[in-house]
């Protein structure tokens, strides 16, 4: 990794939480998704270093528990749902979604030790998402231009590897220099910053009136209008739920707005996975169908537009914000954001 390099001659800044491969922050991490795992489906997977086994019960309801069976250490991912529980291959021991044993075999006492530790899980825009505790104090938020986040199409774009924190690699979109060196948006861009007080949440939205200093910026406005806009809810740190072409009028008329979310997971120490979700409001009859499918072959493009070299930047970045400037002001913001986040239970290897 690039943050062992050039300590003597540049040495880095430490983070509390931002940047630090020591921590996982409490959060909603993208476990996979729902029709992945059907009624009696079981599922090993390795979550932020934590190996968990996942499960659907008879009812329909997801548990996720620690893998290992307290009696011997068999790998519940090897065993079967019976009723709403997982029943451990090697000697039948069953398990709740609460991680209480609640059948023994061989015996009708159950141990009182014959625990273990869950977690909770909500199925939200077509996935199963996982908290590091039972008992979590935010639920994952939504698109703040969509109520109902049962009212959508979803599409899972390709997951992919990165070999940089996620925390360094959000930070792509709330750039405002990073917008007008590398992606030519020359847009006076005003900058509105939200942080609620629960600290889970944080809402950048950028706006500016669009130039007429090149051919591109003159289309633009032609096609537009005047304004562009586009927003950044980020939700944990962990998860960035992105709003593009807002309030933009396409020869007079409102378009739709364009919605995707990226769901980060670090799998280890130095190494992230990115899953891509893009998302539409449901529409009515065959024309519906056929703008829902436009938006999200729409909304594919501009995460597309969004990535390549800009990845590539961010795996060779040794990050360290020691001269920041006025126009950086979102990048600082989302740092303290980020540092203020709680340190869970969970490490990576």
């Amino acid at each position: 990794m690039y943050a062992v390099k050039n300590q003597t001659t540049q040495p880095i800044q430490d983070f509390p939480i931002f940047n630090n491969w020591n921590e996982v922050a409490y959060g909603w991490y993208y476990a996979l998704p729902s029709h992945e795992l059907p009624i009696g489906g079981v599922k090993s997977l390795q979550l932020c270093g934590q190996e968990l086994v996942i499960f659907r019960g008879e009812d329909g309801k997801v548990g996720a528990l620690d893998a290992y069976c307290p009696h011997m250490g068999t790998h519940l991912g090897k065993g079967k749902v019976v009723g709403n529980s997982v029943r451990c291959f090697f000697h039948h021991w069953q398990f709740n979604t609460e991680g209480s044993c609640i059948k023994v075999p061989c015996q009708e006492e159950i141990p009182a030790k014959a625990k273990v530790p869950f977690y909770s899980v909500t199925e939200k825009y077509g996935a199963i998402w996982v908290y590091p505790d039972a008992n979590p104090k935010h639920e994952l938020v939504d698109f703040p231009e969509i109520k109902n986040h049962q009212d959508t199409v979803i599409h899972f774009g390709k997951s992919y590897e990165r070999t940089c924190h996620h925390h360094v690699t959000m930070i792509n979109g709330i750039d405002p220099q990073h917008l007008k060196t590398v992606h030519s948006l020359d847009i006076e861009m005003k900058v509105d910053i939200a942080e609620p007080e629960e600290g889970n949440l944080m809402d950048i939205t950028l706006t500016g009136k669009i130039g007429e200093g090149n051919l591109f910026e003159k289309i633009s406005k032609l096609l537009l209008g005047p304004e562009y806009s586009y927003s950044m809810r980020y939700d944990h740190g962990n998860n960035g739920f992105l709003t593009l072409m807002k309030d933009v009028y396409f020869f007079g008329k409102k378009w739709p707005t364009l919605h995707m979310i990226f769901a980060y997971r670090p799998i280890a120490k130095g190494r992230i996975l990115v899953q891509p979700i893009f998302v539409t409001k449901k529409r009515s009859g065959p024309f519906g169908k056929f703008i829902e499918r436009a938006l999200i072959v729409m909304t594919k493009m501009g995460f597309n537009s969004l990535q390549g070299e800009d990845g590539e930047v961010y795996e060779n970045m040794r990050f360290y914000p020691g001269t920041l400037l006025a126009i950086d002001r979102p990048v600082a913001q989302y740092i303290q954001y980020v540092n203020k986040l709680k340190s869970s239970p969970w490490k990576l290897p």
